[in-house]
């Protein structure tokens, strides 16, 4: 999965183009990242009234091709101008391609735009971290139940060929994950766990000095007692077989932001609201933002914008999670 999502030459991500497979939110309408930004730039405004003299900093992980970045930079121009002068704004994105892409395109926005390939080379920082659909573009391991055990799917070449193949959990963190769920998972159901999104949560909590954790995603709280199956998404339709589309569709599954929780809390971090995507842009003003009229143009912005909270979309199956640290 790490190779079919992230090799340089035939990974799905480097190649991806925007809207292809699947629509992400800064994709169908700056609305998201307008009520990102006044979330943000409370947050920011709070820590800057404690610590008046330190940096702030917001880290987007995850940034892609820096579409998000661009509508937040803009936004924070448009409606938080005052607090324009305190943010460095920091990429984080491990396809360097894109990285680049982004800085560039980056250079005539306001404010101060630094980029890093990697997480672990930021020092820690005092400001607002925050990821949109990053947890499930993570490598998960896939488990699966069969003649009443719970065992590892592999990947394996044979004969010239690829095939999928049962085999023992490859890390004792994992066979105990299996153990955990053998009781509830149904005979040949598959269940996706992420051990990267615990990592994940330790590495961010570690660079978070203080401030706030944003995490947008879509999944449960908590993914349990029922299978977590993978999905792959192929021209906006899901399904396929993965190895006859290598590097060409996505592989994902739901966050399972109980875990994501339970991790940020080991390392340090208060939770402080869970809730769907549709109700945080809705406590935001997304209805105000609604264009009037009846021309074409109006109704198709409308379509966008309503896709983002209408609960047939993606306003119920996308969660926000926020996190607090020392504060």
């Amino acid at each position: 999965m790490e190779a079919a999502l992230y090799d340089p030459a035939d990974g799905y991500y480097p190649r991806r183009s925007p809207g292809e497979d699947f629509y992400t939110a800064p994709e169908l309408h700056p609305a998201f990242a307008e009520a990102l930004a006044d979330e943000i730039c409370e947050r920011l405004e709070s820590l800057a009234a404690r610590r008046p003299k330190a940096p702030l900093f917001v880290v987007e992980m995850g940034s892609g091709d820096g579409r998000l970045a661009r509508q937040l930079l803009h936004a924070f121009q448009e409606r938080h101008a005052e607090s324009c002068d305190l943010i460095r704004y920091v990429l984080v994105e491990r396809v360097e391609s894109l990285l680049i892409e982004s800085l560039v395109r980056l250079r005539a926005e306001p404010g101060r735009v630094l980029g890093y390939s990697r997480l672990a080379d930021l020092p820690p920082l005092c400001g607002v971290f925050i990821s949109n659909e990053l947890v499930d573009a993570l490598p998960f391991h896939v488990l699966e139940k069969r003649e009443g055990r719970v065992r590892e799917v592999y990947v394996e070449q044979a004969e010239g060929a690829w095939r999928l193949q049962l085999g023992d959990c490859s890390s004792p963190e994992l066979a105990r994950a299996a153990e955990g769920i053998a009781g509830w998972l149904s005979e040949g159901d598959r269940h996706a766990l992420s051990l990267a999104a615990g990592e994940w949560m330790g590495a961010v909590a570690s660079k978070l000095e203080c401030g706030a954790l944003i995490t947008v995603d879509y999944g449960d709280a908590p993914v349990s007692h029922r299978a977590n199956a993978p999905r792959f998404f192929f021209r906006h339709a899901t399904g396929g077989d993965v190895l006859a589309r290598f590097g060409r569709q996505d592989m994902t599954a739901s966050v399972d932001f109980g875990r994501l929780i339970e991790e940020g809390r080991r390392h340090g971090l208060q939770d402080v609201r869970f809730c769907s995507l549709g109700r945080f842009l809705l406590d935001r003003g997304a209805l105000e933002r609604l264009p009037a009229g009846d021309s074409p143009s109006a109704y198709a912005e409308r379509n966008r914008l309503k896709t983002l909270f209408h609960p047939g979309g993606m306003g119920e199956a996308f969660k926000v999670l926020i996190q607090e640290k020392r504060i």
